[in-house]
């Protein structure tokens, strides 16, 4: 058993206080006589003797007194008792595993993970055995990872945590979304440069600081048959550098020397010398800048490329959100009535817009306003009603809980469409196929007065199974892909290839900043927040103590009548 407020034990000094005033104070009855010689005669005129200590002590209201004392003493010191419940994680190291922090200081810390790892020792010491929870931005199979174990055993983890995963990335949103997580919790996040937005009060940041020395590849991409390669070179950097591109069997295709020198910044076009059947590569070749990271490009072809989506008119932001998240997705918009870039385009989305009649292609039609193949617009409005044909291919889509839907206009279907959501009578979302390609038409748009299925959870999941059943995975073509430990450049962004994109993390080989450490801040933090922990664990005993007060007092109240 534990104490809460230990401090309040100083009041069991009343207890022998209340005994000693009992025993010293005057006490006696109030009588009322005739006359003090009949109160005189009754004495026999002996002197007038005190009540013993004897029979004081055995008074019970005194001990009701003392014992209520005691009671209301212990119940404001707060016992406690722990029980074995598991205590919560009681910080989370967010710990940043991006190619930078493998950068060489040029000092003797070595390298930036080296220096965080000296600088995190006492923020671990102060951690110990409670556990604490780690995030890994990326972990080795190149995700973001979370994991829980105590302070000594991520010490142990500590030490091998050089081992990067060669990707590029950006690991301070993954520290301000564990902030928002977890409020009450101290967020410790171990990087190379500290971050110059202000930053949530429980939020910690460990950065060893660092100097920017590097060249390399920035972009790579294959444009039919021509390769692009973009390359740069910091000022203090020791080059030139030469560029080689190598085929799948290590053949030199194409040697271009002093392709970028220091201070420079190259893109450039380069026409192959033969074919690359299965994958190229691309490396940087010069004297060593101690971030080998970004130096090679690797260039495969893979079985599907992203799915490339056209969102044409004034669609809300909703919309475009949910189709680029739906996964492998590159999503371009363009203004209503903007002709198809029918070789750069997998599915046209077209929102309050008419389709193009050049495209032949999968597309989806969001409240088509003069119809579209089986779909015919009546004049009148229907109340909608959320139905979904169980039947349909995409019914799973549409298994969350329906929105609010205010009343839409009516649309005849034809003989070819098939149903998925609504009745015959009021149809919301139809189907068809129109030349072998599938056709999807939303009828009804996504403002605020007509419905809040854009808010709802289900919106990107139904976007998502939408493009897999519009493209179906096995249908895509094959085409060029990055190195999936790279990031792929989505079509849309500039100078943005047709083909695929490589883009390294060139941008974390130039990251310079200023270091800093709130690793005292930290520390005790996560010291109060062991504490937190560890009283969340206790069963505290003062509201039985406070009961049996307040038993004591009544009795001592029926005594005293």
């Amino acid at each position: 058993m534990e104490l809460v407020a230990p401090w309040f034990l100083a009041g069991l000094a009343l207890v022998p206080a209340v005994f000693l005033w009992g025993l010293l104070a005057p006490r006696g009855r109030r009588v009322v006589v005739g006359s003090l010689l009949l109160w005189k005669r009754a004495l026999g005129g002996g002197p007038a003797g005190k009540p013993s200590a004897r029979v004081r002590v055995r008074d019970p209201l005194l001990w009701l007194d003392a014992i209520l004392i005691l009671l209301v003493v212990l119940a404001c010191a707060r016992p406690a008792v722990p029980t074995a419940a598991p205590p919560e994680p009681v910080a989370t190291i967010v710990l940043d595993r991006t190619a930078s922090m493998g950068t060489w200081t040029g000092s003797e810390d070595g390298r930036r993970c080296d220096r965080a790892r000296a600088m995190m020792t006492r923020v671990l010491d102060a951690a110990g055995a409670a556990p604490v929870r780690l995030v890994l931005v990326p972990d080795d199979s190149n995700f973001i990872t979370a994991e829980e174990m105590t302070g000594a055993e991520f010490r142990r983890r500590f030490v091998g945590t050089c081992g990067f995963a060669r990707a590029s990335g950006d690991a301070m949103p993954t520290a301000m979304a564990e902030t928002a997580r977890a409020p009450d919790v101290p967020i410790v996040f171990v990087t190379d440069v500290a971050p110059a937005e202000p930053l949530p009060g429980n939020l910690y940041v460990v950065a060893t600081g660092g100097e920017s020395r590097n060249a390399g590849l920035a972009r790579v991409a294959l444009r039919e048959g021509r390769l692009f390669v973009s390359a740069r070179a910091a000022a203090d950097a020791v080059g030139p550098y030469d560029l080689h591109v190598f085929d799948d069997t290590a053949r030199d295709l194409v040697t271009e020397r002093a392709f970028v020198s220091p201070g420079e910044t190259v893109e450039r076009n380069i026409r192959l010398s033969g074919p690359a059947d299965d994958g190229l590569t691309v490396s940087l070749m010069g004297p060593s800048d101690g971030f080998p990271e970004d130096d090679t490009a690797e260039l495969a072809l893979g079985a599907a490329g992203p799915v490339r989506i056209l969102l044409v008119g004034d669609a809300p932001p909703s919309l475009s959100r949910a189709l680029a998240a739906a996964g492998d997705t590159a999503v371009a918009e363009a203004p209503d009535g903007a002709a198809s870039p029918v070789g750069e385009t997998d599915i046209v989305v077209a929102y309050a817009s008419a389709l193009s009649a050049d495209w032949k292609g999968p597309a989806a039609l969001i409240l088509p306003s003069d119809g579209a193949g089986p779909l015919r617009p009546a004049d009148e409005e229907a109340p909608a009603e959320w139905r979904v044909a169980a039947e349909h291919l995409l019914a799973e889509a549409l298994y969350l809980e329906p929105p609010r839907l205010a009343s839409v206009r009516r649309y005849a279907l034809g003989a070819s469409a098939e149903l998925l959501l609504g009745t015959p009578d009021s149809p919301l979302i139809v189907t068809w196929e129109a030349g072998g390609a599938r056709r999807l038409a939303v009828l009804f748009g996504f403002d605020a007065q007509t419905t809040d299925w854009p808010n709802r959870a289900g919106f990107p999941v139904f976007w998502r199974r939408a493009v897999e059943w519009l493209v179906p995975h096995e249908s895509r073509p094959a085409a060029f892909r990055a190195n999936p430990l790279f990031e792929p450049l989505g079509v849309g962004a500039e100078s943005a290839p047709d083909v695929s994109t490589a883009l390294l993390g060139s941008d974390e080989g130039f990251q310079a900043g200023a270091a800093r450490d709130d690793s005292p801040a930290a520390v005790e933090a996560i010291r109060r927040s062991i504490e937190a922990r560890r009283r969340a664990t206790f069963v505290e005993l003062w509201p039985y103590l406070a009961a049996a007060a307040v038993v004591v007092l009544v009795v001592r109240a029926l005594f005293s009548r």
